[in-house]
């Protein structure tokens, strides 16, 4: 059943989050606001809430979604390293460029997090790591990739956090006569971590 003319647009609340991550990619998870959700949907700028109890329930809605994006590599993919780095590169094509994304992972946790963990813990425990490495294996990655993800962020914007014009300023500088791209510290920073991982017993 269509709208009649002049009447606002029926919307539900998958419309609202699909609107929501739409905002997060063009203007970042952290900055977009209600107004500019409300005019995305062609609503009165009250109406989102009529889904949603409050912003920060909508951009835990928008992480989650996400985070689903990420898929998760299988046994067949190859050994244990190449599974986490297909993970890794996964997880970055699907969060690159959206600034704040660590804003709807709260302290309560988010069960798209705890899939990725899982995940990640799940593989290292097959290749033979005991659980204290591979949990620290996972907080070093963790880590890791939330600094890449800033990275991607500082030069996709060129503005931002403190971080992501450090890390702006970083990229500007030239080595060997070149700058090195986002791709070339992903692929240089996680290779040191995976060598390291190696190289402890497993």
């Amino acid at each position: 059943m269509t709208d009649r003319p002049g009447r606002p647009p029926s919307i539900n609340r998958t419309l609202v989050v699909d609107a929501a991550a739409r905002l997060a990619e063009r203007v970042g998870l952290d900055r977009f606001t209600m107004g500019q959700l409300a005019d995305e949907l062609g609503v009165a700028p009250m109406t989102p809430y009529h889904h949603v109890a409050n912003r920060s329930e909508l951009v835990q809605l928008v992480v989650e979604q996400l985070l689903d994006r990420i898929e998760i590599p299988g046994p067949d993919t190859g050994p244990w390293d190449i599974r986490l780095k297909t993970l890794e590169a996964n997880a970055r094509r699907a969060l690159a460029g959206i600034s704040g994304i660590r804003t709807g992972i709260g302290a309560e946790g988010s069960p798209g997090a705890a899939r990725l963990a899982a995940a990640v813990l799940g593989i290292l425990d097959e290749a033979g790591f005991d659980e204290r490495t591979a949990l620290l294996a996972y907080g070093a990655m963790f880590t890791y990739m939330i600094g890449q993800l800033e990275l991607d962020v500082a030069v996709s914007r060129r503005a931002g956090s403190a971080n992501a014009r450090q890390f702006a300023e970083l990229i500007s500088r030239d080595a060997g006569g070149r700058r090195p791209t986002p791709d070339e510290f992903f692929e240089f920073g996680f290779g040191l971590l995976l060598t390291a991982l190696r190289e402890r017993p497993h």
